[in-house]
């Protein structure tokens, strides 16, 4: 499983679509280093709980739904 991360995170309101609202490197365990907006930390546990099977590929997409929100976390793999 591929621990450290190169991340953009987006997030959904309502039926309008993807917005990016930060971006960043994130060492799974530990708290995510991003630029803009934070994210709440109940989506990144919900996040981290799907990485041991999504981070498998050394890219992708995670989403994640808190109230009338939907979050995407694109991930790849940092060296």
């Amino acid at each position: 499983m591929n621990r450290n991360l190169r991340v953009v995170f987006s997030k959904r309101e309502g039926n309008l679509e993807y917005t990016e609202v930060a971006r960043g490197t994130w060492m799974l365990g530990r708290a995510p280093d991003l630029a803009d907006e934070p994210i709440p930390p109940e989506v990144l546990k919900g996040l981290e709980a799907q990485t041991p099977i999504a981070c498998k590929s050394a890219k992708g997409v995670i989403t994640f739904a808190r109230a009338d929100v939907q979050y995407a976390m694109d991930f790849e793999a940092a060296d």
